[in-house]
């Protein structure tokens, strides 16, 4: 089987948020599959381990600080670090002294910043192939997040300065894998990855445990009962979330409806956002407790439905996932690469917070009903699609 290395911005236990996760499983699962995988990550120091069995090299980082490091940046701090991340010769005779120690058929890039992306051209010229997988806006966006005040429809002129550099190394990328159909077509539309092949690879959750049948439904009669009605939001606390708009939306229920319902919020982040949801929900006279940091599976034990109500344009949405493979339905907003996820369930999908009202209600009511679709999340569904694509390179 070939050796692959998978480069990354850091790897367990640096956790970020999901892309270092999503990293974790594919490493672990394509192990399981007989690759000789090794990983190669960014660091605050030069060290060598072994991580549930995989190999991990970290090397410190070659910018001017590693990005992992949540200490707040000046701004000429951050313009530096991401002029020189777009196409860093510092780390040239590192990455090179590594690349030929670990002799790698495969390079996959799972997370680029603070590698960057001039890696690709490094391997291309030693004759590795080359994957890079699309989870984030970074190769787009300053911010890696395409959001400023409202989603941005496309580049503007100081991402696209700082980009053009990553935009060209794109050329050395054999195939390019999107978490979703929507953020691989957001870069092959602003002409990225012109000779790459181009693949919708979905994250693999392999953390999480497959509960329900796959022909399983939610029967939504359940909850006509007098019964409370738990909803849930599980993730970070930040205004691009739009936990405000699930407030508003209950505040619309009927009384009737309204008087069984308790809101359960699990996550931590922006305390000022927090603090306002707070004050939104007694205003709304919605009953809800903010439970903070929470084991999601023992979160996902404790409610009917989820909401994942983003106003940004979120590349894939892993608490969806994780939601079904517990039998928990979800309700999505229409932004990004999630409805994708929901493909078999276009009546859990909504727009606004008064579109979000009517979905609420015809779930309580019993009119629409959740449709586990789950196979195509499976970890060995997955796998194989990335055994097809490593070894049709």
């Amino acid at each position: 089987m070939k050796k692959i290395l998978i480069v990354c911005r850091a790897y367990f236990p640096d956790v970020m948020g999901g892309g270092e996760l999503s990293t974790k499983s594919l490493a672990e699962n394509l192990k399981k599959k007989g690759y000789d995988v090794d990983v190669l990550a960014i660091s605050d120091k030069d060290e060598f381990d072994i991580v549930d069995n995989i190999s991990v090299h970290r090397m410190k980082f070659y910018n001017i600080y590693w990005s992992y490091d949540a200490t707040e940046k000046k701004k000429l701090e951050k313009i530096v670090w991401h002029a020189l991340d777009s196409n860093n010769l510092n780390g040239i005779k590192r990455i090179e002294a590594m690349l030929e120690r670990i002799k790698p058929d495969v390079l996959i890039s799972s997370t680029i910043e603070d590698i960057s992306s001039i890696i690709w051209k490094i391997a291309k010229k030693k004759k590795i192939k080359v994957i890079h997988v699309l989870r984030s806006y970074s190769l787009l966006c300053i911010n890696a997040n395409m959001y400023k005040r409202d989603n941005c429809k496309t580049q503007c002129i100081s991402c696209k300065t700082v980009s053009t550099l990553k935009k060209m190394n794109s050329q050395y990328v054999d195939a390019v894998v999107g978490i979703s159909k929507y953020i691989l077509e957001k870069h092959t539309d602003l002409g990225y990855f012109k000779k790459s092949q181009k693949k919708v690879i979905y994250n693999i959750c392999s953390d999480v445990g497959f509960i329900p049948d796959i022909t399983k439904n939610a029967n939504s009669l359940k909850l006509k009962n007098n019964r409370q009605i738990v909803i849930g939001y599980l993730g970070r606390v930040h205004q691009t979330k739009g936990i405000d708009i699930i407030f508003d939306a209950m505040a619309r229920l009927d009384d009737e409806i309204k008087d069984r319902l308790l809101f359960k919020v699990a996550g931590s982040g922006d305390k000022i956002y927090l603090s306002e949801l707070a004050k939104l929900a007694e205003s709304k006279m919605v009953d809800t407790q903010f439970l903070g940091s929470i084991n999601q599976y023992d979160f996902l034990k404790q409610i009917d439905i989820l909401i994942v109500p983003s106003k940004w344009q979120e590349p894939f949405g892993r608490v969806i996932v994780e939601s079904m493979l517990h039998g928990v339905p979800v309700l999505v907003s229409n932004k990004g690469g999630m409805p994708e996820l929901l493909e078999n369930n276009e009546g859990f999908i909504f727009t606004d917070s008064i579109s979000l009202t009517k979905k609420m209600n015809k779930f309580i009511h019993g009119e629409i009903e959740f449709n586990y679709d789950i196979v195509r999340f499976l970890p060995a569904e997955i796998v194989n699609q990335w055994y097809d694509l490593i070894e049709g390179l």
